[in-house]
């Protein structure tokens, strides 16, 4: 991938991931008490979390298991928190 392509990238990935936060603040501001909420809101975080690891640690490039326990870690969390907070 060329310089301008990585940048471009990059700069692509920032405004995602602050966009993503600025709705996630919005949407807490909004004070709804929901787990349809609450679920939208953690998906949203483990979203950043894959874009994060792919993007700015560059784990998209790597070959083979090292780009596995990212992906586990996000997706126990996941499991865990969602078993955790629903009925």
């Amino acid at each position: 991938m060329s310089t301008k392509n990585q940048t471009t990238l990059t700069t692509l990935s920032y405004a995602v991931l602050i966009g993503l936060t600025v709705a996630t603040y919005q949407i807490g501001e909004t004070q709804a008490h929901s787990l349809d909420i609450s679920l939208l809101v953690f998906a949203i975080a483990i979203f950043k979390g894959g874009m994060i690891s792919e993007q700015f640690m560059q784990l998209r490039f790597v070959k083979g298991i090292w780009r596995w326990p990212i992906l586990i870690w996000l997706i126990l969390l996941s499991i865990v928190i969602y078993t955790a907070f629903t009925p």
